[in-house]
């Protein structure tokens, strides 16, 4: 029975173009080191654990309608250390992880024929949420700085918004180029959204990994901005609770009537996990501490060791725990490369075209393996581009 029929078309033209993913299962295999999806490899401490199960048996099963005031003041204290201060009772959204923030975003302001503009390149899983709602996604291409790190350039955004420009969208800390905003660049793009009259999107997931002594900053307090914005938040990275499911938006008062208005029931963090996450945010900082301290090794150790790669260019990230190194001099699409990559020697990393054009000539890893994997990951990488046959450098356009 051809089912296709039924389907809303906005979800038959997904399914007709549905392709490979980071999140996608390919074990197991033996020998097999994944470094596609970011899923922290790090267990959630056993206080945050008990934390849930002590919840229970206190009783907080039942409905939580519009999310626990306490858990939402805790997020609003927590949001406090940016300089920022918001009302908890008209601020917050509770949210089923960072993904339903995406989509409950987009469903609050996305109508069909509307524009959203999304930075090139740029996290993968914001493309079908905003072809669900028959909006089109518009790309602002990027460009590197000196160092090889990608920044916002403001010329080829103004230069992409129209009439029908909704919302302009931006990750900082960055997946995947690990590029973090300045207060400048804010500045610069908040001025654009006052003029062109457009909602911000701020993904601030990775808020807790950024480094050599850059500093997040915030666009909503900035003049014009704070109910023109969307801060879309996530414990998923921040306490490794990927398959717990917990995120949150923050939003002007009013701008936070639009998005709680959206009829998606009672979809939210259990109520045991809203609580758990209370704790987290009170006591658990030693254990993003020992997180960050192992991710920072990584990418020093990587850092290092890509630049012994001949024909490996590669840029230290200032946030984040992606690598996107430049492996363009081989003369193969990205695509290409990481799926060879991955047949001949087991290891999966994700192509740069799938983040955009300007993604293309890159390769993702997520750092979510310890050291010694990431030195066998290179020891495999090094002999996969020494046995590439020459191959034609790409056209010049």
């Amino acid at each position: 029975m051809g089912v296709e029929k039924f389907a809303k078309k906005e979800v038959a033209a997904l399914m007709s173009r549905a392709g490979s993913s980071t999140r996608a299962s390919v074990g197991p295999i033996e020998g097999m080191i994944n470094l596609g999806a970011g899923d922290p490899d790090f267990n959630q401490p056993e206080f945050i654990n008990k934390a849930v199960y002590d919840a229970m048996v206190a009783g907080h099963t039942h409905y939580s309608f519009t999310g626990e005031p306490d858990f939402k003041e805790a997020i609003a204290k927590y949001y406090k250390k940016y300089g920022v201060d918001i009302d908890p009772k008209t601020q917050v959204l509770i949210t089923s992880g960072g993904s339903q923030a995406i989509f409950q975003a987009f469903a609050a302001i996305l109508d069909p024929g509307d524009e959203i503009v999304v930075f090139d390149p740029a996290y993968t899983g914001y493309n079908t949420p905003i072809a669900y709602f028959g909006a089109k996604m518009v790309r602002a291409k990027q460009v590197k700085n000196k160092d090889g790190i990608f920044r916002p350039d403001f010329a080829n955004l103004e230069a992409v918004i129209t009439p029908k420009t909704k919302a302009i969208l931006f990750c900082t800390p960055d997946n995947p180029t690990g590029t973090v905003w300045t207060k400048d660049e804010l500045k610069k793009l908040a001025e654009i959204c006052v003029k062109h009259d457009v909602i911000a999107i701020s993904d601030e997931i990775y808020t807790e990994f950024i480094w050599g002594g850059k500093k997040h900053n915030t666009i909503i307090d900035l003049p014009g901005m704070w109910e023109r914005t969307m801060v879309l938040m996530s414990f998923s990275k921040t306490f490794a609770w990927t398959g717990c499911r917990a995120g949150y938006i923050i939003a002007g008062p009013e701008l936070m009537k639009v998005l709680a208005a959206v009829p998606v029931g009672i979809c939210s963090v259990p109520v045991p996990f809203q609580k758990a996450a209370i704790k987290a945010l009170a006591d658990g900082w030693d254990f993003v501490a020992e997180m960050k301290a192992e991710y920072k090794k990584r990418i020093d150790y990587m850092t290092k060791r890509l630049n012994e790669i001949e024909g490996v260019k590669y840029a230290k990230p200032e946030g984040a725990f992606y690598l996107f190194p430049d492996i363009s001099s081989f003369g193969m699409p990205s695509m290409k490369f990481a799926m060879e990559f991955f047949q001949k020697e087991k290891v999966r990393v994700a192509p740069g075209s799938a983040y955009g054009e300007m993604g293309e000539g890159h390769i993702r890893f997520a750092l979510v393996r310890p050291v010694e994997d990431l030195e066998e990951v290179c020891k495999r990488l090094e002999r996969f581009v020494k046995n590439l046959p020459p191959q034609a450098p790409p056209a010049v356009p």
